[in-house]
């Protein structure tokens, strides 16, 4: 059991030869085994008898080789943070904006994708009215207007401008479901708010109780690797604001529109341009190449 104290100040002080870890550490101490300990709250101190050698040793002098080394991996452990600081925040903007380009660059590049639009009664349990599939070459796979089992709403009309006499004649969801499984079956799908035309399609294939594709859907977003593009920041969302994409709200508009982005942004010459950060000296970089050496 060890002898229990209070507080400095109190009665049942420690002895003046009663020390904590950290004293220890100021008199060239180390800790060895504790004679005594002061309960507190959320942990125990424990005291350590300068005068017993079972209690406290000397701490291990250090080579002048080992000294310089430690301030060495201090300065690099120092360096490396500042460069991850720099990376995250400083670069981010235009790191950002490069891995958008290259992403349109690899899309251009390969002819397994196809980019996928719909128009839709509405937001929230909405059917398609209208839908479009062009390939890699801006090519129509699929654009064909589709009847829903719902009225369109005036004020989604007024959106897309689909009303319910354009699709009175239409192909039901249902009739042209292997069409769509046909234009996008081992593609990956480009789509301009990919969560919002997805959600719409499995909640139709559910609500005409459709099966579900043979092959899985690969589907990346380009609104937002757009809107890494131009890299408006939202301190709020703490992301990227949406930019709109201006296609006129038909499926095949919509459609072209988003490879005339990706093309856009394909053709972008933009170098990122940062300014290595001072002060990572050339000290600081030869570090680098030997922390592996001083780690060993």
């Amino acid at each position: 059991m060890l002898q229990e104290y209070q507080w400095w100040g109190n009665d049942n002080e420690p002895s003046e030869n009663l020390k904590t870890k950290k004293q220890l550490s100021e008199l060239g101490l180390a800790p060895v085994q504790a004679v005594g300990v002061i309960p507190c709250r959320k942990y125990d101190l424990y005291l350590y008898d300068i005068n017993n050698p079972e209690s406290v040793r000397s701490k291990r002098k250090l080579s002048e080789k080992q000294k310089a080394n430690i301030k060495q991996l201090a300065e690099i452990n120092k360096a490396r943070h500042h460069q991850k600081w720099w990376e995250e925040y400083c670069a981010r903007f235009e790191l950002d904006k490069k891995r958008a380009i290259q992403s349109c660059r690899d899309f251009l590049s390969s002819d397994d994708w196809v980019i996928l639009d719909t128009e839709t009664t509405g937001l929230e349990c909405a059917e398609i009215v209208e839908i479009a599939v062009i390939n890699h070459q801006a090519e129509t796979v699929l654009n064909t207007l589709v009847k829903p089992s719902i009225s369109i709403p005036a004020e989604v009309s007024a959106i897309h401008g689909i009303t319910d006499e354009m699709v009175v004649n239409a192909p039901m969801l249902p009739e042209i479901w292997q069409d769509i499984e046909r234009a996008i079956d081992n593609k990956n799908l480009l789509i301009y708010n990919v969560d919002f035309d997805l959600s719409i399609l499995n909640y139709c294939r559910k609500h005409y109780k459709l099966s579900r594709f043979k092959s899985e859907i690969q589907a990346y977003c380009l609104m937002e690797i757009y809107a890494q593009y131009c890299g408006e920041w939202s301190d709020y969302y703490k992301s990227y604001k949406w930019q709109p994409l201006c296609g006129g709200h038909r499926a095949l508009d919509d459609c072209l529109a988003v490879y005339e982005l990706i093309e856009e942004m394909a053709a972008d010459d933009f170098k990122v341009e940062i300014p290595y950060p001072q002060y990572l000296s050339e000290e600081f970089k030869n570090s680098y190449k030997n922390w592996e050496k001083l780690t060993d």
